[in-house]
């Protein structure tokens, strides 16, 4: 059997330990496949994913900002992108069509209960609203979440998430907390004021039992936490889904104030492991992947 091709895409993905990731599991599992990464530009979206099938690639991992951008471009769509709104993961079927499903929320809810906590009645607070902020805000809907609140520096996307939401009628109770404008002199309210938000967003965090880091903010060095150090205390679990090789600022902040934190690196196992298995049915390694992606 040919060698199997599978990529990340993303804008930027330089950072990605996907490829790190996947390399251990076909090692430890003698699979004969490469896996690389590929920055690209959200116009260029549409054209380098069919460049890909036409090269004979098996799968695409998608990442930010492109996990909504490429839903037009699929032939099938799996129940788990209809329902979460967003494709992480992209399978080339053998006539040429293309499979969307989302392994993200896989990744959480494992992510979860590996470290013994349940969605099922808490009350949970989420921060970045992209397409995997999200889905794992539809999901905490879905596994019964007593209270969520979105929150996000675009109003009108978290104003609309949180109607979305709403009409599920999972009995999870929704609010959206939108962001502080922000005031040019002269000019009227322009953007958002991520300084007065996050303080914002802080106090709101405080009451929830589930805080969730869903923004990129901690993917590059020198990067603030997400949240104020007064969103966090013992009692709480916090998950900073930004993958990186050191523990980011959000999840930082969170083990300092006593809080029970995780950082993305498990989530990115959960979801890539389950991408691999729906691209060729075979079962991943799992500890071998996050075994070379964990800075000891």
């Amino acid at each position: 059997m040919a060698t199997l091709k599978f990529a990340v895409i993303g804008h930027p993905v330089a950072h990605s330990l996907s490829p790190k990731m996947h390399a251990a599991n076909f090692a430890s599992i003698g699979f004969d496949a490469t896996y690389e990464k590929f920055d690209v530009a959200p116009e260029d979206v549409a054209s380098f994913v069919r460049a890909k099938r036409d090269e004979g690639y098996t799968g695409l991992n998608v990442t930010v900002p492109h996990k909504l951008a490429v839903i037009p471009l699929l032939d099938h769509v799996d129940e788990s992108v209809a329902r979460y709104g967003a494709c992480n993961t992209i399978r080339f079927e053998k006539d040429g069509t293309l499979t969307g499903f989302n392994t993200d929320v896989i990744g959480f809810v494992t992510g979860l209960e590996a470290h013994g906590y349940k969605l099922a009645g808490k009350k949970v607070f989420i921060v970045g609203c992209g397409g995997a902020g999200s889905a794992l805000a539809t999901a905490c809907c879905y596994e019964g979440a007593a209270a969520l609140t979105v929150a996000d520096l675009d109003a009108p996307r978290i104003s609309a998430l949180a109607e979305k939401l709403t009409a599920l009628n999972t009995g999870t109770q929704v609010t959206a907390l939108l962001p502080v404008p922000e005031k040019t002199p002269g000019s009227g309210v322009c953007g958002a004021d991520l300084d007065a938000s996050k303080i914002l967003w802080g106090t709101a965090a405080e009451t929830a039992e589930i805080v969730i880091n869903a923004t990129p903010m901690g993917l590059h060095e020198g990067e603030p936490s997400a949240l104020p150090p007064t969103a966090f205390h013992s009692g709480q679990f916090v998950l900073d889904i930004v993958p990186t090789v050191h523990f980011p600022p959000t999840a930082t902040a969170a083990k300092a104030a006593g809080a029970d934190a995780s950082d993305g690196l498990e989530f990115l196992v959960g979801q890539g492991a389950k991408s691999f298995e729906l691209w060729t049915g075979v079962t991943a390694d799992r500890a071998a992947m996050l075994k070379a992606i964990r800075v000891k």
